[in-house]
């Protein structure tokens, strides 16, 4: 009897072994990236925008040719790539701003006339984007006025800075002169629903003049939006692993090896 139950244990731990390796392993696709990167361009009368290495100071005087003074100033430097903005605005990125935290320091010498949002990239189709633009027409009571922008996105009145652009110039109340970013999300933005925050700073004196968000412009809230590693579908992978041995694979054996077993030691047991 103790055999029978020897050779029963030994066939259940045969079994066991066997149908673990036959048994489906998942690849795990849920992990994500959690390291925010952004990556943005910057576009102005239908084309992309070249930072000047210098600007002048806002002026209140009429300028000469002012349509000319608009395409020259905002060229000065064609070697500069779109990206480059001054090392002394970078303080802004990575920085977590709520709307209670916004202080404008300017009365009525700047503002935000209108924003538009649109939404591109969507690969996987599944309404959530991982790339937009923003175009805003920001205006001043100045003739002209060197400014910069950043550009913030959050959920529930919570901003991360994603960028800073370069200086550019405004043009008083100007309906021409609006200013373009665009951005894509490569990592680190699941699928989800977006806000939008828009400052705008005096290149003169680094101070907030004016904003616009979520909550002064629809067109800034709900985005659906999210990162490029959301945007691909990948399928789980399964995995099997099978023992071949002629035509016969081992389960099958050790179940009929385990029955001639019993059988061999019930016959013993009788006689």
């Amino acid at each position: 009897m103790k055999k029978l139950v020897l050779a029963l244990t030994a066939y259940s731990a045969i079994a066991s072994l066997q149908l673990a390796f036959l048994s489906p392993v998942h690849a795990n696709t849920d992990s994500k990236s959690d390291d925010k990167q952004v990556t943005s361009n910057e576009f102005r009368y239908d084309q992309p925008f070249v930072a000047a290495e210098s600007l002048l100071p806002k002026t209140s005087g009429e300028l000469p040719n002012e349509s000319a003074v608009e395409q020259s100033t905002d060229g000065v430097a064609p070697h500069q790539n779109s990206h480059s903005k001054a090392n002394k605005h970078q303080q802004h990125l990575n920085v977590n701003k709520s709307s209670n935290d916004i202080v404008v320091s300017s009365i009525n010498e700047f503002w935000i006339y209108e924003s538009w949002v649109a939404l591109e990239q969507d690969i996987d189709y599944d309404g959530y984007h991982s790339t937009f633009s923003i175009e805003f027409d920001a205006d001043t009571i100045f003739t002209r006025a060197p400014v910069y922008a950043v550009l913030y996105l959050g959920k529930d009145g919570v901003y991360d800075a994603i960028h800073v652009s370069s200086e550019f110039y405004i043009y008083s109340e100007d309906s021409t002169d609006t200013f373009t970013i665009e951005s894509s999300l490569v990592s680190g933005y699941p699928p989800g629903e977006y806000d939008i925050l828009l400052e705008l700073y005096d290149a003169d004196t680094e101070m907030l003049v004016a904003f616009t968000d979520a909550y002064d412009d629809s067109a800034l809230a709900y985005l659906p939006l999210e990162s490029e590693n959301y945007e691909y579908v990948v399928d789980d992978t399964v995995v099997i692993v099978e023992e071949h041995g002629g035509t016969w694979s081992l389960l099958p054996l050790c179940l009929l090896g385990g029955i001639v077993f019993v059988r061999r030691i019930s016959t013993r047991s009788r006689s």
